[in-house]
């Protein structure tokens, strides 16, 4: 694959790129001098491997990771991935997984059943914490690498359907973020692919919703992953050159077409959408 990704982006300016964000303690950081964060290390170590680049120090790496392991699901999830990806033994958070994903969707249904009994309509729901489907995607991702096969990873899928409003998914309104949570647990459908598409721009790229501008990089993963967990085979090249042209000078990508700083996160949105659609047999003309 790395052939093909060569001939799309600047594969050598953006290992340089990425490889400047190394930090001391192993990890990779937003920027100098910020300490390593998972979030940026899971991003970097995906695009290093991605693009066949060698880990030097690979044991600092794993001892950073697992001194950063703490049981809450936004650590579990990043730690667990980044290890997975770097080939090493995944510690056993199988039981945390399991209650913190009861203890999420418990909470919700007693949301629901309070805006029930106050005001005696079909509720809408409300949460401690904005992001529940964030946090259930995550667990559910922690139990699977595990390969722990859980009735709660069950339950969580039929749990999702409550969030379901006009083909995708959302706590408030459906947007891409919350359907790619919630289509990577149980798969998508043709309704999915029809409320993806119509945010798709006419010159490449995914836009938050219908007929906006302009399209942006996580919003354009978030589209492509919903796509592919829904066996849509999404080949448009307009895309894939939308996606080449946020690369910026210094090897890293931004958010958008208009000027934008780099980041690990847009460069990994830039590179996981490369590879579905190469996998999916795009090329450019």
């Amino acid at each position: 694959m790395i052939d093909v990704i060569e001939e799309i982006i600047d594969v050598e300016s953006l290992k340089s790129y990425v490889l400047s964000k190394r930090a001391k303690d192993g990890g990779f950081a937003f920027c100098y001098p910020l300490p390593s964060s998972l979030p940026e290390t899971y991003y970097a170590v995906f695009i290093l491997k991605t693009l066949d680049e060698e880990i030097e120090e690979k044991e600092k790496l794993v001892s950073y990771l697992h001194s950063s392991l703490r049981m809450n699901p936004h650590s579990v999830y990043f730690v667990l991935k980044t290890l997975n990806l770097l080939r090493e033994n995944l510690p056993d958070v199988s039981n945390f997984a399991i209650e913190r994903l009861n203890k999420a969707m418990s909470r919700v249904v007693s949301s629901e059943k309070l805006h029930e009994a106050e005001s005696g309509i079909t509720a809408t729901y409300s949460f401690d914490m904005p992001n529940v489907l964030r946090e259930i995607y995550s667990l559910v991702t922690v139990l699977r690498l595990l390969k722990v096969n859980s009735r709660e990873v069950e339950k969580a899928k039929k749990f999702i359907e409550n969030f379901r409003k006009n083909g995708g998914y959302g706590v408030k309104n459906p947007n891409l973020e919350e359907t790619y949570y919630c289509v990577s647990i149980k798969g998508g459908d043709d309704k999915v692919v029809k409320f993806v598409m119509e945010r798709e721009w006419k010159d490449g790229g995914f836009c938050k919703v219908p007929n906006s501008y302009p399209p942006y990089i996580e919003d354009t993963y978030f589209a492509i992953e919903c796509l592919y967990f829904s066996n849509y085979k999404y080949r448009d090249f307009r895309t894939l050159r939308y996606i080449s042209e946020l690369q910026n000078s210094d090897g890293g990508f931004r958010r958008s077409i208009y000027l934008g700083t780099s980041s690990l996160e847009f460069s990994y949105y830039a590179v996981a959408s490369i590879c579905r659609m190469i996998n999916a047999g795009v090329f450019l003309p």
